[in-house]
């Protein structure tokens, strides 16, 4: 992680900024990728970041089999599946199909436990009404490490033919959410269909031998909204190198599942996405920062009631004691800076990041460089009760009203926040007020720490030259 490191001699040895806690991976350096195996033809568990479909070598026919396994997940038993068809609009979707089938045929391998049972679920619609199938099932009754057969009827009315067929599986009774057990799985392969004594046309990709690979990156310390997004064209959290500092940053998109048809807005915490809010989690700090900044870019596509926006609470006993961020309605296509001031008085154990690229498909915001700011450095030997720095941003003077107790000669420095040192001033304060001012007109545009010292003392803090 990069870090604030002041030039040796600025700093004495208790105010190492280094020292205290950054949010992890708050320079969107550290990414991890996964490789998802998808079935063609379906949406599968690991179209949503799921591990539990799995490609076999254990093969009836061709080369591959399908397995799909319930695994645990942070809120209960996430079944392994695959379908071609959408369970939460009415069982609509599917494919085209127009043969008479009298029964469904396959087979299987299976390891259910306790009252578990696996779906297998076949429907034929003709003009959306269904007119053959049924969702069958498999309990522990039906385990087997062996390849087993398997043909139910399709009780579809003689001479019926429909339109449109629904296919899919699922390793737990994923409609009635009943006795779901992490560990039960069952694998598939060469599923076909019969009409009397003939074969009828296969269903789309029936023996399995069709899957794709796609490379998912996750930035690493974060939870993010990038497993409901693997199927669309576009992801909903990008790692880009289109960036600030170091290599990468982290682009969030909002974008269509094509498949459930869906919109999905790009979402990133340090903490963990649950259904209240905000998330739970977050940064674990010991003093409250007296500042925090990020870089970012907006692309604006929506309205204003789908605001782009970048929150950050603070919480002490997991309560939320004070929040603050930003929204954003207004393209911006170069990055900017923004900052914040904090009142680090406020009583404070937990720091908690959220932002979403809001809820219209085409906006997306960009982010890189969080970085939180200390009051670094202890003042109780400095013989000054008061110091403020205005305006900020800044553009061509940063001006320092500085109330003093007794005169003291003091040193202003500014430094990039590299650490590089830019300028450095002397200055002799007088008891009271004193109005001092630097010129930073050549300054670039960025964050820069203003220090004011002496040999009795260090105070920090954090500017923005515009």
């Amino acid at each position: 992680m990069k870090k604030i490191i002041l030039l040796a001699g600025f700093l004495v040895s208790n105010v190492l900024w280094a020292q205290n806690p950054q949010i992890a991976n708050g320079d969107f350096e550290h990414w991890t990728s996964h490789f998802i195996k998808s079935l063609e033809s379906y949406w599968d568990s690991g179209n949503e970041g799921g591990e539990n479909i799995y490609q076999m070598t254990d093969a009836v026919s061709g080369q591959y089999s399908v397995k799909i396994e319930s695994v645990q997940d942070y809120d209960g038993v996430r079944p392994g599946f695959f379908i071609n068809f959408d369970p939460d609009h009415d069982f609509s979707g599917g494919v085209p199909y127009s043969t008479h089938v009298d029964s469904i045929c396959g087979y299987y391998k299976a390891n259910l436990i306790a009252q578990d049972t696996a779906l297998f679920i076949v429907m034929f619609k003709n003009q959306t009404a269904t007119i053959g199938g049924d969702i069958y099932t498999f309990a522990a009754a039906d385990n087997s490490n062996d390849w087993k057969h398997f043909c139910y009827p399709t009780d579809m009315p003689l001479g019926a033919v429909p339109d449109t067929l629904m296919l899919g599986a699922a390793s737990s009774n994923a409609i009635s959410e009943v006795g779901m057990e992490a560990g039960s799985w069952i694998q598939f392969d060469s599923i076909y269909f019969k009409n009397g004594n003939s074969l009828a046309p296969y269903p789309p990709n029936h023996s399995f031998e069709e899957w794709s690979t796609k490379q998912i990156d996750y930035p690493d310390d974060f939870d993010t909204s990038l497993d409901w997004s693997i199927n669309t064209k576009t992801l909903s959290v990008e790692k880009i190198t289109d960036h600030t500092s170091g290599n990468y940053a982290i682009q969030l998109n909002t974008v269509i599942d094509p498949v459930q048809e869906d919109t999905i807005g790009g979402q990133i915490t340090n903490g963990i996405m649950v259904d209240t809010w905000p998330p739970n989690g977050g940064l674990h700090i010991t003093e409250t920062p007296n500042g925090l900044s990020y870089d970012y870019k907006v692309q604006y596509a929506g309205y204003a009631n789908f605001d782009i926006n970048v929150n950050f609470f603070l919480k002490n006993n997991g309560q939320v004691v004070y929040q603050f961020g930003n929204s954003y309605n207004l393209n911006s296509i170069n990055w900017q800076q923004e900052y914040f001031d904090i009142d680090n008085r406020i009583l404070a154990d937990t720091l908690l990041f959220t932002a979403s690229s809001g809820g219209y498909p085409g906006n997306s915001l960009s982010l890189d460089h969080i970085m939180l700011y200390y009051a670094s450095g202890s003042t109780e030997n400095l013989s000054i009760q008061r110091v403020e720095a205005f305006p900020i941003p800044a553009k061509d003077r940063l001006n320092f009203k500085i109330e003093a107790i007794e005169p003291e000669s003091i040193d202003i420095s500014l430094i990039d926040l590299s650490g590089r040192l830019i300028n450095k001033q002397s200055f002799k304060l007088q008891s009271g007020v004193n109005h001092l001012m630097i010129h930073i007109g050549q300054l670039p545009k960025g964050g820069y720490l203003y220090q004011i010292s002496n040999d009795k003392g260090i105070i920090n803090r954090h500017f923005i030259k515009n």
